[in-house]
């Protein structure tokens, strides 16, 4: 279980070298940062000689100079190729690693990200595996570090979707040693792999070691990494999701300019939203339990009782006034949609269980005290088998595998 959405974490924002390329080298990001009011980086090696001594060497002095910490490292996919047929590549691949492991060390950095491969040089099923394998060996290296093996949610490689994500945190725990492998998860990259963020995020769960910030729009997918604010994710339900399960910085990763100037307006757009969630404040309609409407609905909707669940619900969903009022009508719609898919009815079910997981979404991993991540998880699957069987083949949906609202109250 992941940790409820109601508790505040420390979230504060981060910056990554990568919001200052080309112009700033990496070595001086933490001078320019420092004098925009950041106190901890991520930086991107982006050249094989910024894994070396020379350059790691200044970077630490210039950090402990300007008082910034350099939280986590972000390796250069490109130098770890771990997947070919050519054994020098591979040993060439790890040692880089290594050096990579040793310079977290030196500087006091608690993770190293990694893309992981592209999905296209490792298919399906076999390549999967192929890759668990790989993080088996990588996992015992990061342990002796002492530094986690970040592995984030990049939309063209091998854990992009919610599935995939999910597959390989259910393996974790037999890969290495507590604590040496986890996710860096990126809403961004998500959305750019047309994956809902709060699903990956869900699905990931609390093996979130680092977060990434930059915005979307599907409308113009050309134009990547946005400043936060400036495309279409919900950011205060996203970092209210992101609090529920991980406690650090946030890394901004949309480009900034070479004085960082770029990352005033971001701050302006989500420092109240951090400062309501720390105050325990919000934004967070989180806290507490449902209304007595939204419980009998519950109820009903445990029964299978989906029309009469909806006629329960619907009186909150219009009384209530803040933003709580749009898991009161996902859970609503979730439930009509299943009535549609238990009446033959293909279109309303794909429609409504669409459109309420969606809302529910918005609300993970737990709100009210219930269980909106599982909800939304299971709801997920019967939308994928309704989708698979068709219009003609919706009679044999299986009842039984509908599922109940978990928390408050208690199922009978």
């Amino acid at each position: 279980m992941t940790k409820p959405a109601s508790i505040p974490h420390p979230l504060r924002l981060g910056l990554s070298s990568g919001a200052l390329y080309p112009d700033v080298l990496s070595e001086d990001v933490p001078a320019v940062v420092a004098a925009a009011g950041v106190t901890e980086i991520e930086v991107m090696l982006q050249t094989a000689g910024e894994y070396e001594d020379p350059v790691i060497r200044a970077l630490g002095v210039n950090a402990a100079a300007a008082g910034v910490r350099v939280r986590s490292l972000h390796s250069w996919a490109e130098l770890h190729p771990l997947f070919t047929a050519y054994p020098r590549r591979t040993a060439e691949a790890l040692a880089r690693f290594d050096r990579a492991i040793a310079a977290a060390r030196e500087l006091g950095s608690e993770v190293i990200v990694w893309h992981g491969p592209h999905a296209a040089a490792l298919p399906r099923p076999e390549g999967f595996e192929r890759f668990l394998a790989v993080v088996e060996m990588l996992a015992p290296r990061f342990a002796a570090g002492g530094v986690t093996l970040a592995i984030e949610n990049v939309s063209y490689c091998v854990l992009a979707r919610v599935r995939e994500v999910a597959a390989f945190a259910a393996r974790l725990p037999e890969l290495g040693p507590p604590g040496s492998v986890g996710f860096a998860f990126d809403p961004f990259q998500a959305a750019s792999a047309g994956a809902n963020p709060f699903m990956v995020l869900a699905a990931m769960g609390e093996h979130v070691v680092d977060v990434h910030l930059s915005d979307h729009r599907a409308d113009a997918p050309g134009q990547r990494h946005l400043p936060p604010g400036e495309g279409d994710l919900p950011w205060p339900a996203l970092l209210r999701a992101v609090a529920g399960v991980y406690a650090g910085p946030l890394i901004v990763e949309a480009h900034v300019g070479a004085d960082a100037a770029g990352l005033g307006p971001i701050r302006a757009r989500l420092d109240p939203i951090l400062a309501g969630l720390m105050a325990g404040v919000d934004a967070d309609p989180c806290a507490g339990s449902p209304p007595a409407g939204v419980l009998e609905g519950i109820v009903l909707f445990n029964q299978g009782a989906f029309y009469a669940c909806h006629e329960a619900i619907e009186h909150e969903w219009h009384a209530e006034p803040g933003a709580i009022r749009a898991l009161y009508q996902g859970i609503l719609q979730i439930g009509v949609g299943f009535h549609h898919a238990l009446g033959g009815n293909h279109r309303g079910a794909v429609l409504l269980l669409g459109d309420g997981i969606g809302k529910t979404s918005g609300f993970l991993p737990v709100c009210l005290g219930l269980d909106t991540a599982r909800l939304v998880r299971e709801s997920q699957a019967c939308l994928d088998r309704i989708l698979v069987l068709g219009a003609e083949g919706l009679a044999g949906f299986d009842p039984g595998s509908v599922p109940r609202v978990h928390g408050l109250p208690p199922t009978p």
